[in-house]
């Protein structure tokens, strides 16, 4: 059965997956393109220019995307997301109608799952994911970034950017919310406590409210 760090290690995987459908890393792959082409109207001293160009020396040390999504597939498994939204219908039920078995039932199921797909790369790919992903979103959460394209946020950002230079619609609410609320109900499985506390139950709710949205 899968340990506490492999469900861990899954719940960063699946959020990064959802990032990728948001195309996080797309986004920044095309501002470091438009910057060293002199596209961009920032600072070349500024904290902005010295994150685009960190990005820039270190693009060989990063996964390229057709990598990353195998590694996800991988990791993650086929019906990952269906067991988790199981085990999710799973906690609401037990919370309005105490159905524990229920809920055991859908988490060993998940578990077991988690530990036939996740291995040794998955388990080594997630340092190397987090420190990827949290390089490109300082960049896209930079206050003189953000001002140049009139964005208030990262998230804001993103959706423009996606929409202004790659032609593509995403569905911004649906993934953050996937990612946000599968991170709970993973935490919440890892540590083993039962019964689930209110934040999961919520989180349980927000996931199940998530699926149902339109992909993009």
């Amino acid at each position: 059965m899968a340990t506490a760090e492999d469900i861990e290690a899954v719940a960063a995987l699946y959020a990064a997956a959802q990032l990728e459908e948001l195309g996080v890393l797309r986004v920044c792959d095309r501002l470091v393109e438009l910057y060293m082409r002199g596209g961009l109207p920032i600072a070349a001293t500024g904290d902005v220019a010295g994150l685009l160009d960190a990005y820039w020396l270190g693009r060989a040390e990063r996964l390229p995307e057709d990598e990353r999504r195998e590694l996800y597939a991988r990791a993650l498994g086929p019906g990952f997301e269906h067991l988790l939204g199981r085990l999710a219908a799973a906690i609401t039920d037990y919370d309005a109608a105490g159905r524990e078995a229920d809920m055991a039932w859908a988490a060993d199921e998940l578990r077991s799952s988690i530990d036939r797909h996740l291995d040794d790369e998955g388990r080594d790919a997630v340092a190397l994911m987090h420190s990827q992903l949290g390089d490109a979103l300082a960049m896209l959460a930079d206050p003189e970034l953000l001002a140049v394209y009139g964005s208030g946020e990262a998230w804001q950002l993103v959706d423009h950017l996606s929409r202004l230079e790659l032609g593509r619609t995403v569905a911004v609410v649906r993934h953050q919310a996937l990612a946000a609320a599968a991170t709970v109900i993973l935490g919440w499985l890892a540590s083993d406590e039962w019964p689930p506390g209110e934040d999961v139950a919520d989180a349980a709710e927000g996931f199940i409210t998530a699926v149902a949205m339109p992909p993009g």
